[in-house]
């Protein structure tokens, strides 16, 4: 059978096969707006930093060594921007309480200073430096979490040459160094979560190199030390991470992008340490950043993806199964996007959400609009 008709079997066209295209998802979001940043931003979190009420966004700008903070107005638009020029290479960040004084704090890394930046927000859309915090070589990601349980939180560290550093938080903004920890990978992304459901937290990182790939897990013991760890989902080529209860029975699971044929993967959690075989489902070219939620108001979670070859990211359903509905939900986006974050940018109470154009240094906002039932 040539080529051509064997396509018109398999949609339905000639044979009479009833096989038919499952329409697309709906289409839930729609720009708004496209704002400057810094050169190359590679990071982008959200926030109430000025506690108006508002979600506001921070970018780390990696090839002009800055950090461009937005303040939301609540429309979508942004108002007054902080431009705060950073050491070398801003490339991930973290929004949190690190002080304990009610405003969230930002603590960013500096890869070509081998260290970390900590700046304490002081309300009135003001940023104080606080001080560096030298880490191990080439720091890559941070996770924020209260690995000690004493009410602080602490921040792991992942470094170029497969290591992760643990510090604890002394609540001033300022941290110990703690133990470090091999991954057998060099680790860009990473969660926190509590796993094996001990009680205390414990620590994904998709680990990868040319030749391995997986994610490690590492579980905590409650005093900031993880002395047992495990390696799942080798060769899978794991990128970056996201953390949700996706199938609803109390369990953390985890949605992993991958390097090899642009494959997402759904991890699903035993509860004990130990997780299902990942299932893999699609999403654009280059799939690397994660957010996760209930997009289409189905109450099941979903999952978007910013796509660095194809200048979009992808919506994915779920099905009322919960298995993956495809073909996907592409929205145009900048070049080259490397990072996307949800909030709500416009106070209607709906996610939405910011990708960043690594390319054209700009990020771009889309709003949601409710799904008609």
């Amino acid at each position: 059978m040539k080529s051509a008709a064997r396509w018109l079997v398999i949609f339905g066209l000639v044979g009479g096969c009833d096989f038919k295209i499952p329409p697309k998802p709906p289409d839930v979001f729609f720009k708004v707006n496209s704002v400057p940043v810094g050169v190359g931003p590679s990071y982008v979190a959200s926030a109430d930093l000025n506690l108006d009420g508002e979600t506001d966004l921070v970018v780390a700008n990696s090839k002009n060594h800055s950090l461009s903070i937005l303040f939301g107005r609540g429309n979508g638009s942004f108002k007054s921007h902080l431009h705060l020029k950073m050491p070398l290479e801003p490339s991930a960040l973290v929004l949190a309480d690190l002080n304990r004084d009610g405003w969230p704090d930002i603590i960013a890394n500096s890869r070509g200073t081998d260290s970390l930046v900590v700046l304490l927000g002081q309300g009135k859309n003001s940023f104080i430096k606080l001080h560096t915090v030298k880490t191990g070589r080439v720091p890559l990601f941070i996770i924020a979490e209260d690995f000690n349980e004493d009410g602080i939180l602490d921040i792991a560290v992942t470094l170029n040459f497969s290591k992760m550093e643990i510090y604890r938080g002394r609540g001033d903004g300022s941290f110990i160094k703690g133990k470090t920890y091999k991954t057998g990978s060099r680790s860009y992304s990473g969660v926190s979560g509590d796993f094996n459901r001990d009680g205390h937290q414990d620590i994904a990182l998709a680990v990868h190199s040319s030749n391995a790939s997986s994610i490690r897990l590492y579980f905590g013991q409650g005093d900031g030390t993880f002395p047992k760890s495990s390696r799942i989902a080798q060769g899978l080529g794991t990128l970056t991470l996201a953390l949700a209860d996706m199938n609803g029975d109390g369990k953390e699971d985890l949605v992993a992008t991958s390097s090899v044929g642009d494959n997402l993967y759904y991890l699903i959690s035993n509860g004990d340490g130990s997780f299902k075989k990942g299932i893999p489902f699609s999403g654009g070219g280059g799939p690397i950043a994660l957010a996760l939620d209930d997009f289409d108001e189905d109450r099941q979670i979903d999952v978007a993806v910013a796509n660095s070859r194809s200048s979009s990211f992808s919506l994915i359903i779920r099905n009322a199964n919960g298995s993956f509905h495809f073909p996907v939900r592409d929205y145009v986006t900048g070049g080259t996007p490397l990072t996307l974050t949800t909030g709500d940018f416009n106070s209607d109470g709906l996610s939405d959400i910011a990708v960043a154009s690594n390319a054209e240094a700009t990020v771009d906002i889309f709003l949601r609009r409710r799904v008609m039932k």
